[in-house]
């Protein structure tokens, strides 16, 4: 398996956590489930910084 193959996988996955995440939160109530909104918007934004990671590593591959 090359590094791009790596990169590749690693990217389709974390769009999978992040499609996920977004599908999750439309799903619960506000006001009810506001923890739980925040912990899933705080693993988005820890996601949306992997992404980007790798976005800049893939340049290099």
């Amino acid at each position: 398996m090359e590094a791009k193959d790596i990169i590749w996988r690693l990217m389709d996955r974390l769009g999978e956590l992040q499609m996920l995440c977004d599908e999750s939160i439309r799903d619960l109530h506000p006001k009810t489930n506001a923890d739980l909104i925040s912990s899933i918007e705080e693993i988005e934004r820890l996601c949306r910084t992997q992404i980007n990671t790798m976005n800049r590593i893939a340049k290099k591959y």
